[in-house]
């Protein structure tokens, strides 16, 4: 073929091609022609992997969740003032009440009330008009009234069944070694989704209790937080927790379970008791004698004490200790003995320490003792006069006269214990519960109180795999010492330490695996801080988050040394970060996913618009290809993000996305060319918009060009079809015209195999036309299947270069 245009002549336009054997990132920041080889200017909705392909689709796992009951059955009567029922008769079951010129027409819901009969006819019924003063409804088994006066009213919204996510996290089973679920709190319940069979349970909240705002929720130790801002926090034990005592006296059951956080009325499931009859079972909270001790009513009447060794107690979220902290007793004790390591002290007056306590050996002039002094054990049993546990320590008949040992509960190494201080989030880390220190509790363990101590920037910490217990240590965890800044998120790094990112800084607390007083807060940075605390990732030794500048990746070089924060890393797709509502931009939410950093932000339709509702669109950097990769979009304007979460039963994880609307959906779920979507509070497919723009072709000079020809290799996999629609856009002149579609170039067949695992490539040449222009760039809109675009080429001549001469 000729290397000149026309007649191949040397008189012609040279003949010269660009393009890209591969696709790497996304360049928006720079010029068309300044990108290089393997960038694109961009990929909506795509993935590269040295080719370039449509996204996987988004599959439902979950349809739209209610807290309970429906919002609102259509059609309704629209009553602005209740209406008098004069007269109700029935006859087969069939109701006929008088409304003196109701006015109503049709069949419609309405709600009924103040009408007595011998089976229920009060409620929210559909109606039907029978008459200008009477409507009709059904009632089973409805034979006589006794009151035949009542009202007519509109059916209101049920608002407590409108579902509102408010927080998320991933649970995993402990005892079971492969099964996941994700706990998805709504306003007036939890609900359980496993990840196995995407089968759904319900997880109740304490009696009259609710989650009224967006917050958040971890696991950590063995239960699963829940956090109220300035409230009084839920936790769920999935396994239960120990009975340590259980007795009946006629039908009365009274239990003991250390701060069983439980209040009159919650359901309770009670398992291993034995002796008598034993009161296992599903039982209503009956009263509620202190934090330790309620009772339920059984079905026998019995007087004994029930063995509890193997009882266990199972709730739904029950409320974490409040009030006033008892501070730990300690006692000096001159009696006592040791019968094969089980160490049994006589004390008075012990009111705090129970079975299952850590106690510590503070001070000992007992040889038998000395070699534990010092140490913590865990209390075997507990009276108010005799406290046991085990040690090694050789048997002792008695504590010879004028000797001692003291030991109790462990010291604050601040100034006193508190419960939980009603935090909004926490982070587990070193076996402790780190939270913001918002509010001071006070009160009693049933009416506890939570005043705000005005600070913004102080971290409380528990004490280690307790996490009722926090230790008060004055200005140590003040981390900006009163400037403006405030905590945002913490992260553990790595070792004992960890990132504290505020508002305007970031700051490192080493010395975390240890006694808090050996705890160091050095300050790493000023210059940049953290904008969304759910989008805070770790990978390695590289922090990302997201800032008001946009994404940063901050490396840790050593201890308090940091690369990374001179530059976001997010510069190449500064256009989307402009679009980030700047009122929804702290609800970002970040995860690390098969080499790849998720961040769920709220992009506006244009920079400034303030027309997002929430996290609609996913920006991926991929780390294998060291760039950004993708912006997923999704068809629902209802599809809103609010967290995303890495979890399976399988043996590998997938990705799933937490939505507004109560779905869980699983992102990368299936090669398909739409999503299946919870929107408008059922199931939906959308079509997946996928599309790729190449970086400008210019042939590697700034001459004007005559774009010729274009040549496109595609593959389709596995049985599948593809088919892409081509446009081909040029500057100066500006010029973008549709050139057709893959199908039109192959005599219009689709290319496909219809063969089961077996792969189809096409090398597509097409006509430009002759578009004249100095750069120009191809995109590429998917239209049928998920074909891979592994190579691009364009061809061309120079229109204006330099005349030259031929002898």
């Amino acid at each position: 073929m000729s290397q000149y245009a026309q007649s191949g002549s040397a008189m012609d336009d040279a003949q010269a091609s660009d393009g890209d054997g591969g696709f790497v990132s996304v360049n928006q920041r720079l010029q068309l022609n300044q990108l290089e080889a393997g960038e694109v200017r961009e990929s909506l909705n795509g993935r590269m992997e040295g080719y370039w392909k449509p996204r996987k689709g988004v599959v439902a796992r979950t349809g739209s969740l209610t807290s309970g009951g429906s919002p609102l059955q259509l059609p309704f009567f629209l009553i602005d003032v209740a209406k008098n029922i004069t007269a109700a008769s029935v006859a087969a079951g069939v109701v006929t009440i008088t409304i003196a010129t109701h006015g109503l027409t049709g069949t419609a819901l309405g709600r009924i009330t103040g009408l007595v009969g011998d089976a229920v006819m009060d409620g929210d019924f559909v109606l039907t008009v029978a008459s200008a003063n009477t409507l009709t409804y059904s009632v089973v088994g409805l034979t006589s009234i006794s009151d035949q006066t009542g009202t007519l009213s509109t059916t209101p919204i049920n608002d407590a069944a409108n579902v509102n996510v408010r927080a998320s996290c991933l649970f995993s089973d402990p005892n079971a070694s492969n099964a996941e679920s994700v706990v998805l709190a709504l306003d007036t319940k939890a609900i359980l989704v496993n990840l196995d069979e995407y089968t759904i349970s319900d997880l109740d909240y304490p009696t009259n209790q609710t989650v009224s705002e967006d917050t958040d929720m971890i696991q950590a130790f063995d239960r699963v937080f829940l956090f109220r801002d300035g409230k009084q926090a839920f936790e769920w034990f999935p396994n239960g927790r120990q009975i340590e005592s259980a007795s009946s006296s006629a039908f009365t059951v009274t239990m003991r379970v250390k701060d069983h956080g439980l209040t009159v009325g919650d359901e309770i499931i009670v398992s291993g008791l034995t002796g008598g009859t034993p009161a296992n079972g599903t039982f209503t909270v009956f009263s509620v004698t202190d934090k330790d001790v309620f009772t339920y009513t059984f079905t026998t009447s019995q007087t004994v004490t029930f063995v509890v060794t193997a009882g266990i107690l199972k709730a739904g979220f029950t409320l974490v200790p409040g009030g006033v902290y008892t501070q730990p007793q300690v006692f000096v004790s001159t009696t006592g003995t040791v019968v094969s390591g089980v160490v049994s002290l006589t004390v008075v007056g012990n009111t705090t320490i129970i079975a299952g306590d850590t106690i510590v050996v503070y001070e000992t002039n007992i040889p038998t003792f000395s070699s534990i002094s010092g140490q913590s054990f865990e209390v075997l049993s507990a009276t108010s006069t005799n406290i046991s546990f085990i040690a090694p320590v050789a048997n002792l008949a008695s504590i010879p006269g004028a000797q001692q040992i003291e030991f109790g509960g462990r010291f604050s190494v601040g100034g006193g214990f508190i419960h939980q201080p009603a935090p909004p989030w926490g982070v587990y880390f070193q076996r402790r519960l780190w939270v913001p220190f918002y509010y001071t509790p006070a009160g009693t363990y049933n009416v506890p109180t939570y005043t705000s101590r005005k600070i913004t920037d102080e971290i409380s910490v528990s004490d280690i795999l307790d996490s009722h217990t926090f230790d008060q240590i004055a200005n140590q965890f003040r981390i900006t010492g009163g400037t403006t800044d405030y905590l945002v998120a913490m992260q553990g790094f790595y070792d004992d330490k960890l990132v504290v990112l505020n508002r305007n800084s970031l700051h490192l607390i080493s010395g975390t695996a240890g006694s808090l007083n050996d705890t160091k807060v050095t300050a790493l940075t000023t210059e940049v801080g953290c904008l969304a605390k759910k989008s805070v990732v770790m990978k390695g030794n590289a922090m990302f988050f997201l800032s008001d500048d946009g994404i940063y990746a901050v490396e840790f070089l050593n201890d308090y040394n940091l690369r990374g924060a001179d530059e976001p890393i997010s510069k190449n797709i500064q256009p989307y970060i402009d679009r980030i509502n700047k009122n929804l931009a702290k609800e970002a939410v970040g995860i690390l996913f098969n080499n790849r950093y998720y961040i769920a932000v709220a992009l506006d339709s244009i920079a400034g618009a303030n027309d997002a509702s929430g996290n609609n669109t996913i920006l991926i950097f991929n780390f294998l290809n060291k760039g950004w990769e993708s912006v997923d979009t999704f068809g629902a304007g209802d599809f809103i993000i609010k967290n995303l979460i890495s979890g399976s039963a399988a043996e590998r994880n997938s990705i799933y996305a937490v939505t507004s609307l109560g779905g869980l959906h699983e992102l990368e779920a299936a090669d398909t060319s739409n999503d299946t979507l919870v929107s408008g509070g059922i199931v939906t497919s959308f079509s997946i918009n996928s599309s790729l723009t190449t970086r400008g072709y210019s042939f590697g000079n700034l001459d004007r060009k005559r774009f010729t020809d274009g040549q496109i290799t595609m593959q389709c996999i596995d049985s599948g079809l593809g088919e892409y629609s081509i446009s081909f856009a040029a500057e100066d002149p500006d010029n973008n015209q549709s050139i057709g579609t893959t199908t039109t170039f192959l005599d219009g067949v689709v290319l496909g195999t219809g063969a089961v695992n077996e792969d189809e490539t096409g090398n597509i040449r097409f006509r430009l036309g002759g578009i004249r222009g100095y750069v120009g760039s191809l995109t590429l809109t998917r239209t049928i299947g998920s074909p891979k675009i592994t190579s691009l080429k364009v061809t061309g001549s120079v229109t204006n270069r330099q005349i030259i001469s031929q002898t």
